[in-house]
């Protein structure tokens, strides 16, 4: 969803992610807010829960959504307009957070510029990076329910052997990033001593590997039925499988998964830099926080926010699930994600 691995090289594909103007076209006579985040589902649910609302709140503002295919897209960007920053607000898993605030392309955020601060627990506020956590997602496994009428319930369902050929696992992004420690726990291992363990389970999953590099996306293969199962997201599993009823559907395995969290951020030099605080608190009030997770299913970080059981099982996967949910070390991790990634390309996917 989010993954880092070569994309850095594809800058030549930034020229096609034009601006997706909202509501309102960009005007000379309003203050226009650009805000650059994920695209496909995860857009259209952030213009109508978290946009639309805050244009009814702010009439005289335009805002305009930029979409990225992923976070090192948008590492690439601010670096490429840190003379002369485009993007105002920008939203990035916490490990492009980190690196980007580490290169002073974010700008940090004070209690007093955004209150709602105040509400975000410590873990999604952290002293390495200046942005702040916005939603929480978890690695699930993707499948068909026409190919797989009942639900896989364990990681371990990647290697079954009656779904030879038929497993994507798009591991060179931050999936496998966020895979391996979980892989290595269950291995009896622990990540930040070595990944060993996760990499030798990973390789036991290959021979019913039929992709390693789903295109376009896992989504689109599962369900034109070219695949059966794979490691993805399951915020956009669960979105994308409401869309399409009795098709893919996303779980998380009883080993439990990773929080993964996107964070919002403002741009360092945004021309608009007051208004970004003020939007990117709106974007973390309860009210914002609860519709974003009703239309996306991924978990809110505003402390004050309850949800309906039903919908929180389905974002962390019940509470037994969501008791074996890792926070990672994203720091450590944000320092050994090329590594690892070159570790997977080499130990897994090439042998």
């Amino acid at each position: 969803m989010r993954g880092r691995a070569s994309a850095l090289s594809r800058r030549g594909a930034l020229a096609g992610l034009g601006a997706a103007p909202f509501v309102r076209a960009r005007a000379a006579t309003m203050p226009t807010l650009t805000v650059c985040g994920f695209h496909g589902p995860f857009q259209k649910a952030f213009q109508a829960a978290v946009i639309a609302p805050f244009l009814r709140l702010h009439p005289g503002v335009a805002v305009v959504y930029r979409p990225i295919m992923n976070s090192a897209q948008l590492l690439a960007l601010l670096r490429l307009e840190r003379a002369a920053p485009r993007i105002d607000v920008a939203i990035a898993d916490i490990s492009i957070s980190i690196l980007a605030t580490a290169e002073q392309l974010l700008a940090p955020l004070s209690d007093g510029e955004v209150p709602n601060r105040a509400a975000i627990p410590d873990w999604g506020r952290g002293r390495n990076f200046n942005g702040l956590a916005f939603s929480r997602d978890n690695l699930a496994l993707v499948y068909d329910s026409r190919a797989i009428p009942a639900a896989p319930e364990s990681w371990m369902d990647l290697g079954r052997p009656a779904l030879v050929d038929q497993v994507c696992m798009p591991v060179e992004d931050t999936r496998g990033v966020a895979l391996l420690p979980v892989l290595t726990r269950m291995a009896g291992g622990d990540y930040r001593a070595s990944i060993d363990p996760g990499l030798a389970l990973m390789r036991r999953f290959a021979p019913n590997v039929a992709s390693w590099n789903a295109q376009p996306d896992l989504y689109t293969l599962l369900l034109a039925q070219t695949a059966a199962l794979g490691v993805g997201w399951n915020g956009r599993g669960q979105m994308i499988g409401r869309a399409n009823p009795g098709t893919i559907r996303a779980v998380i395995p009883r080993e439990g998964s990773v929080a993964q969290i996107n964070t919002i951020n403002l741009a360092a030099g945004s021309a608009h830099a007051a208004l970004g605080a003020t939007f990117i608190d709106h974007a973390l009030s309860v009210e914002t926080q609860a519709a974003f997770a009703r239309m996306a299913f991924y978990g809110p970080t505003n402390a004050q926010v309850v949800l309906p059981e039903s919908l929180s099982d389905g974002i962390f996967g019940g509470p037994a699930v969501a008791a074996r949910e890792m926070h990672l070390d994203w720091t450590f991790i944000s320092a050994h994600y090329g590594n690892w990634i070159r570790r997977i390309q080499r130990e897994v996917i090439s042998a």
